[in-house]
């Protein structure tokens, strides 16, 4: 019973995804799996395809469906993205485990096959992990340019190929996901594949690069004109997606330096303190939800608070009210806090895809592939994104620094190790935090490396630093929080906490206000790192936000309550129960913001902590 309780769910799941993006919805659909049943390694008349959802995604014709056999565990969701032109097969397995012993031997095994041909593109990195099986190296070649091969390692893909007229990807097999966390991998595999497409060789295609969408699709007459109606639909629902180019008639980006700017941590130099605001005139406090949860902290800019929602929309709203302004569809869960600069909203999301939208409509001004990225900031017409490799204590990182206006790239550094932290940036330079909490500053404008403090921690590092008065503070993964000289690297002092330091320190006039993972929050002295005071919470605590003498930090078991703290000693001044897990809270003119995981943004009075006067609504847009 409950086997065919959770296939319920799970196909109310598909339908759903497939109504709320205008694709087309299938039960059961045999022809899909003749397409992939030798790639899939089934017999396409013992296994099934099911839950079909089938659209366009930027032109792209795709279909992604579960191959189930007898074995309940071997079920596989399958993405079938159509190619501009048929190409021959060249099949890409990438492995992490025992690549001494199962390389080799898938190599073997290839080499021994009379149709096949093993292609190595010289380089032994890449090589050493990689198995590429081919009928035509020479379209492998081509194939796999370095754009093509770093962007499709950075999607920790196991295996994809082309063949014929499709891109073809199938997840390892495996229980099937919950219905919020299979529509959030569906977005964001499906947007990475099509962009993947994108960024191949566009001489692959030769001259039919635009010949008709549904030749050699396999679909029937009628399933060409409902995915085409369809897709026509797609581009209309969810906000506001647009194809690279700026249609006729989007608002223009201003230059820098032209409007108000808002990102995490209150500005591109993470110190977690905010202008001191009032309180709107007949103010009320209130509370929407959202469709998904919120796991990063909002922002709030002129009026308006930008919400990233891991449903993969960015949606803005009234600070005033909660009204829905706009919403602008990412396709793919976003999990990083946008920022806004200059009258644009900067968004990047799971599916490695940096969005530049405008505050006022939504409207979509420029894309750039960045990987999968922490937090974008912005300062001086420059945005800064860390990349985040799959594996983080392995594999290294790089730096980006992109034209806010443009998107266009002004330079790009490797770095010494992994990141899983955003950039920092303050007085012409650009800190970044390593996974092995490794630190190293950068100029701003030229990328230069000024200095490098090294590590050799074991312990995952996540902390996003931050800098004010000459100082670069960050915390570690064996719970130590550090304060660097901004100019030197020279480490100043060092504090230790109870739990892991992952939450960005606070730092205001010579204090510097800390969260860790289990011991709850703590003020210490910016010349020392002596401890002034200590409020413990087993459950630890979020970044703090700082406005005068006080903060409002997020606590308690899955940090559902809402704290506000005085400065001087730490002592609790009001306390807000929230629904479930709560981001780092963010203030702005006498409102204290907060996200929480069940999809909730609520609005407070940051002096009282009233809770508003009537029930949580749900979001209209």
């Amino acid at each position: 019973m409950s086997r065919k309780r959770d296939q319920r769910d799970h196909s109310a799941a598909r339908r759903r995804l497939a109504k709320e993006r205008g694709w087309t919805y299938t039960d059961w659909h045999p022809e899909r799996l003749q397409l992939c049943a030798g790639p899939l390694g089934v017999d396409a008349g013992k296994a099934m395809a099911v839950d079909a959802v089938s659209g366009t995604l930027d032109s792209h014709w795709f279909s992604v469906f579960d191959c189930v056999t007898d074995d309940p565990s071997a079920a596989r969701t399958v993405y079938l993205v159509q190619l501009p032109a048929v190409l021959p097969l060249v099949a890409v397995s990438r492995h992490s485990l025992a690549v001494d012993t199962m390389v080799p031997l898938l190599k073997r095994l290839v080499s021994e096959r009379p149709d096949r041909h093993l292609y190595e593109i010289g380089d032994p990195v890449y090589d050493a992990v990689h198995v590429v099986e081919s009928v035509d190296p020479e379209t492998a070649a081509r194939l796999l340019t370095p754009a093509v091969r770093g962007f499709a390692d950075d999607r920790r893909w196991l295996q994809w190929q082309v063949e014929g007229g499709y891109l073809f990807y199938a997840e390892p097999p495996g229980p099937r996901r919950g219905k919020n966390d299979d529509a959030h991998a569906i977005l964001t595999e499906l947007r990475s594949l099509v962009d993947l497409v994108e960024v191949m060789d566009p001489g692959l295609w030769g001259e039919v690069a635009d010949a008709d969408p549904g030749v050699g699709d396999g679909r029937t007459g009628a399933e060409e004109a409902a995915g085409d109606a369809e897709g026509g639909m797609a581009d209309a629902v969810g906000g506001a997606v647009s194809d690279a180019v700026p249609s006729a008639g989007a608002q223009s980006a201003p230059g820098p330096g032209s409007g108000p700017s808002a990102m995490a941590r209150g500005g591109p130099a993470h110190t977690g303190v905010y202008p001191k605001g009032t309180l709107p005139s007949g103010f009320e406090a209130w509370s929407v939800r959202l469709p998904d949860a919120v796991v990063a902290a909002p922002v709030v800019c002129a009026g308006t608070v930008y919400v990233n929602c891991s449903d993969g929309r960015c949606y803005a709203l009234d600070a005033m009210t909660g009204a829905a302004r706009w919403s602008f569809d990412a396709v793919g869960a976003l999990k990083e806090t946008p920022a806004v600069a200059d009258g644009t909203v900067y968004v990047v999301g799971e599916s490695g895809v940096l969005y530049a939208v405008g505050a006022a409509d939504g409207r979509e001004r420029w894309r750039q592939r960045v990987g999968h990225s922490g937090a974008p900031v912005v300062a001086d017409g420059l945005l800064y994104v860390v990349h985040h490799p799959a594996n983080l204590l392995r594999d290294a990182s790089r730096i980006r620094a992109l034209d806010a206006a443009t998107g266009e790239e002004r330079w790009e550094r490797q770095l010494p190790d992994g990141s899983a932290a955003a950039a920092a940036v303050a007085d012409g330079r650009v800190y970044v935090q390593g996974a092995r909490a490794q630190l190293t500053a950068f100029d701003a404008v030229s990328g230069e490396e000024l200095w490098h403090q090294g590590s050799i921690a074991s312990q995952l590092s996540c902390c996003t630093p931050s800098v004010a008065g000459g100082m670069v503070c960050a915390g570690t993964g064996t719970g130590q929080l550090c304060a660097y000289d901004a100019a030197t690297g020279e480490q100043l002092w060092g504090a230790q906490a109870a739990g892991v330091v992952d939450s960005t320190p606070a730092l205001t006039e010579g204090l510097v206000f800390v969260g860790d993972s289990h011991g709850g929050v703590y003020a210490v002295d910016g010349n020392d790192g002596g401890l002034l005071w200590h409020l413990p919470n087993r459950y630890g605590a979020s970044s703090p936000a700082i406005c005068g003498s006080s903060g409002w930090i997020v606590s308690t078991k899955y940090g559902r309550r809402l704290f506000k703290i005085s400065l001087s000693d730490g002592v609790v001044l009001w306390r807000h129960a929230l629904d479930a897990r709560g981001t780092g809270p963010v203030y702005a003119d006498g409102v204290v913001y907060v996200g929480t995981h069940a999809g909730t943004v609520l609005a407070v009075d940051a002096e009282t902590g009233r809770k508003p006067a009537r029930a949580r609504r749900n979001l209209r847009v």
